[in-house]
């Protein structure tokens, strides 16, 4: 965080010492220009109405005049002096900082140091606590650093411990030796970065001709279709204390393993404004897998799912649009290039396990040739999750099997970690995986864009068009349709079929 950044959270911090809603706060002041704290006098009341309750907001205006006041009543000064006044501006960073960037090799776990000096691989697990460390240390010099500075990082760990990270496959290095490391380091950094990028806000264009519309205050936009992005306020009744005692109740339920449904589903209900607002304010993933432990068990995110969209998931209507799908897939599909798909479902079939959604899903990745491990991690039958390793930082689902199909056992993961394991259903992995997009509002990444869209669209019938009504006309504008998706959807729709 800059020097400048820095003071406007200190002087917002110092008016609002107990809101949550100062990270978005920030932000909006952010979004709206203010680069100084100067530039806070430009700031108006309205600006602020839509993430701030009413009270809150008339304490930071009234406390932005004082500072103004305070600067105004002060004497002048010279050139040199008001050049130390001056909110310092971080300088540039040099394009070149990672050739002599130092590795942090003594903030690194004792037992890390032992593997390493020992020529020892590291585990699944030391390895991303390693990553987290040096990604730390990374964007305390560089905010937004590149492939090119993480590649060459990754070039000097390796080349100081080959043994410990080479990428190596029977003796042979594979690529450049460490392609996989950057591509941790580069997962890392996306992850990082992701809570804290301004949230996407516009405002109509303003006119000062009498007669016209005054200017519409900020408004968000919902993404993805939801309803609910970020709440406004506590629900009536509601305080944070209140909140901060619900959410311990819940995670003593969870440690204690209690079963009572309906009471988590209440619980969780009454605290989805306090979730958001962690979510949004770029909380970790394992953070919120300790604050919200329910948040990636299914009672719970449904809950935090249909508060967040407004939408009940119908497993019955969905099975029947699987159904559908597949019967025209298979139509349109040479079947050699789905043989294997088409024999897993008769053999889950046979043995009574879910084959709709999971094979609908398999031969829609066939179809938009898309990446299936990006979604699928095959690992052996016998791994527990500690042994999991190389998992993509968005979300997906480890099989413990050879097939989605067959497998008995699946674990769900995000930000390559394990946040919920025990899954014996895919289907129910699958649905699990999906909202978590939503859920925590991750992008779509490029190589499964089309299938999940195709998902989103068809099969849970979330449309991205459809979300505040005030914005619904920009919202349209932002929010195309991949022409792959929406050609498929318009020949099933055509397509003849009878269940």
């Amino acid at each position: 965080m800059g020097d400048v950044d820095r003071d406007l959270a200190e002087f917002i911090g110092s008016v609002l010492p107990n809101s949550s809603s100062r990270d978005l706060v920030l932000e909006t002041l952010q979004s709206l220009g203010v680069e100084t704290l100067e530039d806070l006098k430009y700031v108006q009341e309205p600006d602020l109405v839509n993430i701030l309750r009413p009270i809150e907001a008339r304490k930071l205006i009234a406390r932005i005049n004082a500072l103004c006041a305070d600067n105004s009543n002060s004497p002048p000064s010279t050139s040199s002096s008001s050049e130390s006044s001056t909110p310092h501006r971080p300088s540039p960073v040099d394009n070149n900082w990672h050739f002599n960037f130092e590795i942090p090799w003594s903030k690194m776990p004792s037992e890390i140091t032992r593997k390493l000096k020992n020529k020892e691989r590291p585990t699944g697990r030391e390895r991303r606590e390693l990553i987290r460390l040096m990604v730390a240390e990374i964007l305390t010099i560089c905010p937004s650093p590149g492939k090119k500075h993480l590649s060459e990082i990754s070039r000097k760990i390796v080349s100081t411990y080959p043994q410990s990270f080479r990428d190596v496959i029977e003796d042979q290095v594979v690529g450049s030796g460490y392609d996989s490391l950057t591509k941790q380091l580069q997962s890392r950094v996306d992850n990082m970065r992701r809570g804290k990028n301004s949230l996407f806000l516009k405002r109509q264009t303003s006119s000062a001709s009498e007669g016209e519309d005054p200017p519409c205050k900020m408004k968000r936009v919902d993404t993805y279709g939801c309803i609910n992005w970020q709440p406004k306020r506590l629900p009536l009744n509601e305080t944070e204390d209140t909140q901060k005692c619900t959410q311990e109740e819940l995670k003593n339920m969870h440690k204690n393993k209690r079963k009572n449904t309906k009471s988590i589903e209440n619980k969780m209900m009454a605290t989805f404004y306090t979730q958001r607002s962690n979510i949004i304010s770029g909380m970790e993933t394992p953070v919120l897998v300790k604050e919200w432990p329910y948040l990636f068990e299914m009672c719970g995110i449904m809950v935090h799912f249909k508060e967040l969209t407004g939408m009940d998931v119908d497993r019955e209507a969905m099975s029947s649009k699987c159904k559908r799908v597949i019967s025209y897939l298979i139509s349109h599909e040479k079947k050699n290039k789905i043989e294997d798909i088409l024999s897993g479902m008769e053999i889950a079939k046979a043995k009574d396990l879910d084959a709709d959604l999971p094979g609908c899903v398999l031969l829609l990745l066939k179809y938009f040739s898309e990446e299936q491990a990006k979604m699928f991690q095959l690992v052996d039958e016998t791994s527990l999750p500690s042994e999991v390793d190389q998992l993509p930082s968005t979300p997906c689902i480890v099989v413990c099997g050879s097939s989605p199909l067959t497998a008995g056992h699946f674990m769900i993961a995000v930000d390559q970690i394990i946040v919920k394991d025990g899954v014996t259903n895919c289907g129910e992995a699958l649905l699990m995986m999906f909202v978590t997009y939503y859920c925590l509002n991750i992008s779509y990444p490029a190589e499964l864009g089309a299938t999940l869209e195709f998902m989103q669209r068809c099969l849970f019938k979330i449309n991205p068009d459809k979300g505040t009504k005030v914005e619904k006309k920009e919202s349209k504008k932002q929010q195309s349709v991949n022409p792959k998706v929406l050609s498929l959807i318009t020949n099933i729709a055509n397509f003849e079929w009878r269940e």
